[in-house]
């Protein structure tokens, strides 16, 4: 089964301020895409990768491509505004199908192979799989205001996540409905219809997605202090008595 990932690099959802686009900030030693770039190049269960970019980020796309040596690269893609239009595009120039498209956020740079292998699994199995986090506060909802209408039970509450992978058929399915209004990483769930459904894969907090200048800060930090990984363990100590 050939697997495709696709890197979304554009779009709204993909800015940190308008026409600042959070793939192509630097964290650590080099550009935000390119660690996503590393990740898949070295990961077994993929075979081919096409990234997403808006027109202006073409050739700065380009000269990552090849300064990280991302031989599994096969295109560049000019996206639309939604992540929706954008893979209608990839889609519309793929010379054929894969067995498992993987789509994956540029903005969230400590994709881990180990997930991304399970997300993949997941997709050959149920359908679809998605990369998650469950929720560890308590859950508020208000509808109207400042007034709470609705306690959710954490323990059933997920914050979804990329990399999501989809069979072909399931992805084909979504992307080409033209339901308007349908968000992909948010309501692509919704739009799985039987018999495939969607299976999450916990892949903690450390797959953050870099929304702010904030996040990049954090996201600095946590590379700077290896704190990324598959697991990440905190050692607690006791703090020594006064004397």
């Amino acid at each position: 089964m050939s697997v495709i990932a696709i890197i979304i690099a554009c779009g709204k959802q993909e800015e940190i301020a308008p026409g600042t686009e959070a793939a192509f900030l630097t964290l650590g030693s080099g550009p935000i895409l390119s660690h996503s770039l590393k990740t898949l190049e070295e990961a077994s269960c993929i075979d081919r990768v096409i990234v997403v970019v808006s027109k202006e980020r073409v050739d700065a796309a380009m000269q990552i491509i090849r300064r990280y040596g991302c031989t599994k690269v096969r295109g560049v893609v000019i996206g639309g505004a939604s992540r929706m239009s954008s893979l209608r595009t990839v889609f519309s120039k793929m010379p054929s199908d894969p067995s498992v498209v993987v789509i994956h956020e540029a903005s969230r740079p400590f994709l881990s192979k180990k997930i991304l292998a399970e997300t993949v699994k997941g997709a050959k199995r149920y359908g679809s799989s998605i990369a998650a986090h469950k929720v560890e506060d308590s859950v508020k909802i208000a509808p109207k205001g400042m007034r709470v209408g609705e306690t959710l039970d954490r323990n059933t509450v997920w914050t979804a996540q990329t990399p999501q992978a989809f069979k072909i058929n399931v992805i084909k399915s979504i992307v080409e409905t033209r339901n308007k209004g349908v968000k992909l990483i948010d309501d692509e769930s919704a739009l799985v219809t039987a018999p495939a459904e969607t299976h999450l894969v916990e892949a903690g907090w450390t797959n953050m997605k870099i929304r702010s200048r904030h996040d990049l800060e954090i996201a600095a930090a946590l590379l700077h202090a290896r704190l990324v990984g598959d697991v990440v363990r905190f050692e607690l100590r006791e703090t020594p008595a006064a004397v």
